[in-house]
């Protein structure tokens, strides 16, 4: 389920144009984001920096578990 909860999650960020930095079918879910986007969601969501923070944009790094929930996505999907 985790797995199925974190392809759920690149495909939204796919979809809203994001960048996949790491193209990963594990429950990690590797994004670049721009540095403001990374500022409004983290007040919101739980993620990492994945790397140093760059100066216009970052690669963040998602983790679902197996308490992931499906309301869990649909607010994250509603952050973007």
């Amino acid at each position: 389920m985790a797995v199925e909860q974190a392809l759920r999650i690149r495909e939204a960020f796919r979809a809203k144009g994001y960048a996949v930095e790491v193209p990963s079918p594990t429950n990690q879910q590797f994004f670049r984001l721009p540095n403001e986007v990374i500022d409004r969601l983290k007040e919101s969501a739980s993620f990492e920096l994945w790397g140093p923070r760059g100066a216009t944009e970052t690669v963040v790094r998602f983790v679902t578990g197996w308490s992931t929930t499906d309301e869990d996505i649909e607010r994250l999907i509603s952050l973007l």
